[in-house]
């Protein structure tokens, strides 16, 4: 298991993330922006998203 983050700071706000990934990213209605709302995970389970990612926010956080 890792630990999965996201960069916002380029963050294009496309929402993949969440549809990709609906049980380890949400979208946040107040600030209209995703968060990870579980952030251990396999990095089979996140491979694709980080992939898939316009500007690369979904990183591995570094114990």
């Amino acid at each position: 298991m890792r630990e999965v983050a996201l960069e916002l700071g380029d963050c294009r706000l496309c929402q993949g993330c969440t549809e990709l990934n609906p049980d380890i990213f949400e979208w946040d209605e107040v600030l209209d922006m995703p968060y990870v709302c579980r952030s251990e995970v396999t990095e089979e389970e996140v491979r694709d998203i980080m992939n898939a990612c316009p500007e690369g926010c979904i990183v591995f956080v570094d114990c």
